[in-house]
């Protein structure tokens, strides 16, 4: 059972005596278990250099094993780690394997996987292929994989991937934050907001594209992954532009604003961001988890702060200022 984490056989075996009867010389522990005593004492020592044991005291030959909770738990957390970097390994062979493929054979340029299990794999092997950086194109509700349950874009932030997505505009009415928006802000997804996004995409480096087709909700999902071709270059054209003219998502913003902000400056800084990108005076009090009410005041205030009258003037104030 403890192979799984790495432990060996005759390790495992003298773990598990220990931890049911603490107490033991090594020579009355080799007996209990049909083991030589030099078999034993290379168990153990091997036990004591991964800090699974320990004298009792200094100077005895009993021992005592350590709780499975603080001996055990930091193996499971390190081979989770390794496995996942194998699995993302694996997935960056396959997708390296058809992207080949894809230049000697035109069939494998784009694949139509069809099914809920089916395209969930595929989305998870994508996101798991990457190196470097997904970048992804958030509109409408979720089709298969929810944010909730997006656990791998998760942990590949974790590793060290780069994340960069464009949020519909629309999405951020919904005061439950259904999208997990915050948690992905604090792992380091870079995020902006757009008024309008024609369509669900996520692309890992540049390997390949993952694009759920239009369906009426009736029929089994289904997504075309397209692999390095001209298709793949208008797809990453098609992000590109939509990610520069997008607007930067509250507390994102560029570096170096000139002049300071009156008032608290983040709150000041999320609203006007908030503001720009078009949203309601509900969508900005969702986001906020305020009141329209608060929204409105907060408003005023900095129009009064900055002397000007319109919500236009404020935002061309704040732009001139370096604080958008």
């Amino acid at each position: 059972m403890l192979e799984m984490i790495g432990l060996a056989e005759d390790e495992e075996k003298v773990y598990l005596a220990l931890l049911r009867s603490p107490a033991g010389s090594s020579g009355e522990l080799a007996a209990r278990l049909g083991m030589t005593p030099p078999e034993a004492e290379d168990a153990l020592a091997r036990l004591a250099g991964r800090g699974l044991l320990g004298r009792v005291r200094e100077g005895t030959s009993a021992l005592r094993v350590a709780p499975p909770d603080a001996a055990l738990s930091p193996l499971l957390v390190q081979r989770q780690a390794e496995l996942y970097q194998t699995q993302a390994e694996v997935a960056r062979l396959i997708e390296d394997y058809r992207a080949r493929a894809a230049l000697h054979d035109p069939e494998e340029i784009a694949e139509i996987v069809t099914g809920r299990e089916a395209v969930t794999e595929s989305y998870r092997r994508i996101h798991q292929g990457a190196a470097k950086e997904v970048r992804v194109l958030v509109t409408g509700p979720p089709m298969v994989v929810s944010s909730a349950d997006n656990d791998v874009a998760r942990a590949s932030m974790a590793a060290g991937v780069h994340y960069r997505v464009v949020y519909d505009r629309a999405l951020l009415d919904d005061p439950d934050d259904p999208l997990l928006l915050a948690e992905s802000c604090e792992l380091g997804e870079e995020m902006r907001v757009a008024g309008h996004i024609p369509m669900k995409l996520s692309i890992a480096d540049d390997r390949a594209a993952f694009l759920p087709t239009v369906t009426t909700g009736l029929e089994e999902p289904s997504v075309i992954i397209v692999r390095p071709s001209g298709l793949l270059d208008a797809l990453e054209w098609v992000f590109e532009t939509i990610w520069e003219t997008a607007v930067p998502f509250p507390g994102q913003e560029a570096e170096g604003a000139a002049v300071p902000l009156p008032g608290a400056e983040a709150e000041a800084r999320r609203l006007l961001s908030l503001m720009l990108s078009g949203c309601t005076d509900r969508a900005m009090a969702n986001q906020l988890g305020v009141s329209v009410r608060t929204v409105q005041r907060r408003i005023n205030r900095l129009s009064a702060q900055m002397g000007v009258r319109t919500r236009h003037q404020l935002i061309w104030q704040a732009t001139r200022r370096g604080w958008l």
